[in-house]
């Protein structure tokens, strides 16, 4: 079991430790340049652009992006359909020869991308390698699958539309196994971090059809509209949290335009008669803030028994006081900056509306090291109606709501009926309860006293799903 310790320990002192701060410090000193949309291998400006900034530290600038024109979603659409005619024909074994190509290339420059990464998003360093290994280890899955015979006609232009929950490992890792299996994209990252798709598409692209990836990084959703409206799209992969995942839930589909949903929920976890209620509790704190509250299985809601409510909050708030806010590049800090200045607002706001509901953090950590960046104290609240939003709708903010049940039946009622997402946990030793769990639970994932025994994040990459 992974507690806040053993995170901290895996950062420390090792070799792999030297050689990620090594990449950091060259990825930190990079010059930053320009960022154009690119269609069918064209750099296309608008000569509107904004910049992109780390949330670790404002004043820490990639370069300038481009604000597409409205009508430049349909042009890389076209551009994809054209060269969907070639890379749809292309032997499997060929383009499993492009990936595997990709993929040392990915495995040799592994710390300069987590480097990136962390650089992007804000995530502590265990996290951005984390995030690496998992889209090293989705590629690796769908080549095997080509190289053993994959079968499946591919369905046209897929776009691929990311929030910064998970920078790379989900919308590069859906990217792949859509051209894997011989379809072209069209990718639009988190207008947060979309540093680390470019990176991606800089080591990919040249070894592609002109046009079988575009990118456009789109700030005011315009353009992603247009893309999703798209009448010859054959299917869109929606990841993350934000306004434009959230209204994609609502859209129309059918047999003519799939649509794989990666979308953040509530996560929710029940704590009952654990092991040890210290390392339960240390689990949890991990898998809710070790990238503040902002990952796509990061836990929202956790669920105890009143009979146990005393034991939970003494242990939650010890392990909540040996909490590190700071810098993520720093070895021993569990919980970075939130993604952007008007996302910590947010929390902040929230936190405030709830003040008396708020029994550890909810603050800003202004300190020399955080002054310029996005950095708060996760919020830990509880007593709040069972109808409050914060116990069922997501937000993706650091924040933990403690739900109170007085028996089994109604914890589990508590855990179904939220906005549950793809994961649900429970720490207990009681068979007859982890029998239950395993039964009625609703989420698409479980686990059982172990988050880390199922991957976290692209888990639904795969051929299948992008094939007829």
């Amino acid at each position: 079991m992974t507690d806040t310790r053993t995170i901290i320990e895996m950062t420390q002192g090792n070799e792999e430790d030297k050689l990620f701060e090594g990449a950091f410090n060259s990825v930190l000193h990079t010059d930053k340049k320009d960022y154009p949309s690119y269609i069918g291998g064209m750099k296309v400006a608008s000569g509107i652009d904004f910049p992109v900034s780390s949330p670790i530290d404002r004043t820490i600038r990639f370069g300038l992006f481009q604000e597409p024109e409205d009508d430049l979603a349909d042009e890389a659409v076209d551009s994809a359909l054209k060269a969907f005619k070639e890379w749809s024909k292309t032997e499997p074994g060929i383009r499993a020869d492009v990936f595997e190509s990709f993929l040392n290339a990915l495995k040799k420059q592994r710390y300069r991308v987590a480097a990136m990464v962390m650089l992007s998003s804000g995530m502590i360093r265990s996290r951005a390698l984390g995030e690496t290994d998992r889209l090293i280890e989705v590629i690796e899955g769908e080549i095997k699958k080509v190289r053993e015979g994959f079968k499946g006609k591919p369905t046209g232009v897929w776009a691929i539309i990311s929030e910064h929950n998970s920078p790379i490992a989900a919308p590069f890792g859906y990217a792949a196994a859509a051209m894997l299996s011989g379809n072209t994209v069209v990718m639009m990252p988190s207008r947060y971090a979309p540093v680390p798709v470019y990176m991606m598409y800089d080591i990919l692209s040249p070894a592609l059809p002109l046009g079988t990836i575009n990118i456009i990084t789109d700030r005011r959703g315009k353009a992603t509209m247009h893309l999703t409206e798209n009448e010859d799209i054959a299917g869109i992969a929606a990841i993350g949290s934000g306004d434009r995942t959230e209204e994609m839930m609502f859209m129309q589909t059918d047999e003519e335009l799939r649509f794989i949903n990666e979308v953040k929920g509530m996560n929710p976890v029940i704590i009952h008669k654990p092991h040890s209620m210290t390392q339960a509790v240390n689990s949890l704190i991990v898998d809710a803030f070790s990238y503040s509250g902002q990952d796509i299985s990061s836990c929202s809601k956790v669920i105890v028994l009143a009979e146990e409510q005393k034991e939970f909050v003494n242990a939650l708030m010890k392990a909540c006081s040996g909490l590190k806010v700071g810098d993520p590049a720093d070895r021993d800090t569990l919980i970075g900056p939130i993604i952007s200045e008007g996302m910590m607002n947010t929390f902040l706001s929230i936190v405030e509306s709830c003040r008396d509901n708020v029994i550890y953090g909810g603050d800003r950590v202004m300190n020399d090291i955080t002054k310029e960046g996005f950095y708060v104290r996760p919020a830990v609240l509880t007593g709040l109606h069972a109808d409050h939003d914060l116990n069922n709708i997501d937000n993706g903010l650091p924040i933990l709501s403690v739900q109170v049940a007085e028996d089994i039946d109604e914890a589990m009622e508590m855990m179904n009926t939220c906005d549950v997402g793809r994961f649900s946990g429970l720490y207990s030793k009681d068979e007859r309860l982890i029998a239950r769990f395993r039964s009625e639970a609703v989420a698409e994932t479980i686990y059982v006293n172990d988050p880390h025994s199922v991957p976290k994040c692209a888990l639904l990459c795969r051929m299948e799903e992008f094939v007829k």
